[in-house]
């Protein structure tokens, strides 16, 4: 038997510094960013009807990259507040059922749209699940999008739950695109994407986030999946 010890508190230290720039960046850039987009508005509001169909265009196009930058400046925010264990958690007993349903109603209409059915597959002796409902439900919510980017008009999505010993497994489950295989082990890492899919996406922080809160939960996510056959997440958290 060969045992190493190696001292990773420089490590630590490093990435404690990335984490607290990214953090004042991310901040330091909301509010030029906010000034931006109510400079841009007011130009759309004002003199969108003077400007020609090309120069309308380029404020539109505009519009939606500072939304873009806003979204991404507020998931790294978001992701380095709970690195730092800084997350408010407001943690009480909750359904399962309760949290797959408020996750799934906000998808009904982008479902219907995309032809893609949604489903709920809820037991009967699922035990409660003991965390945060509003940010689990936010989980889901991420999941359950994913899912419906990933799959094709025709195709299904499903939200499921049971009892595993002193866990709830939560699941979100699709029949889409599924993960390359050599992507899987790092779904959850910063910044990845499946670009093979086609699918639009955003900047590979949502899973990310996902799987700090649910680590913050004392909880475990993980992925299944078979490329061409769809993929499952699995969520665990204490009953």
């Amino acid at each position: 038997m060969v045992v190493v010890l190696r001292d990773i508190t420089r490590l630590w230290e490093l990435d404690r510094l990335k984490s607290e720039f990214v953090m004042t960046a991310s901040h330091e850039l909301r509010t030029p960013l906010t000034s931006i987009e109510m400079s841009v508005s007011l130009l759309q509001e004002r003199a969108g009807e003077r400007l020609e169909p090309s120069e309308q265009e380029l404020l539109h196009v505009a519009q939606e990259e500072i939304v873009r930058l806003k979204h991404l400046v507020n998931e790294l925010l978001d992701l380095t507040k709970i690195e730092s264990g800084k997350i408010e958690m407001q943690v009480t007993d909750i359904s399962a059922s309760a949290l797959l349903e408020s996750a799934a109603e906000p998808f009904r209409a982008q479902a219907a749209e995309r032809e893609t059915e949604l489903l709920l597959e809820l037991g009967d002796d699922v035990p409660n699940v003991r965390c945060d409902p509003n940010k689990i439900t936010w989980v889901i919510t991420n999941l359950v999008g994913n899912a419906l980017r990933y799959t094709k008009p025709g195709g299904h999505v499903w939200l499921s739950a049971e009892r595993a010993g002193h866990w709830v497994h939560l699941y979100v489950r699709d029949d889409g695109a599924g993960i390359p295989y050599e992507k899987q082990a790092a779904i959850f890492g910063k910044f990845v994407q499946v670009e093979e899919s086609g699918a639009p996406g955003g900047a590979g922080l949502g899973l990310a986030i996902a799987k700090e809160i649910v680590r913050a939960h004392r909880g475990h996510i993980w992925v299944e999946s078979e490329p061409g056959k769809g993929s499952l997440i699995i969520i665990a958290l204490p009953a």
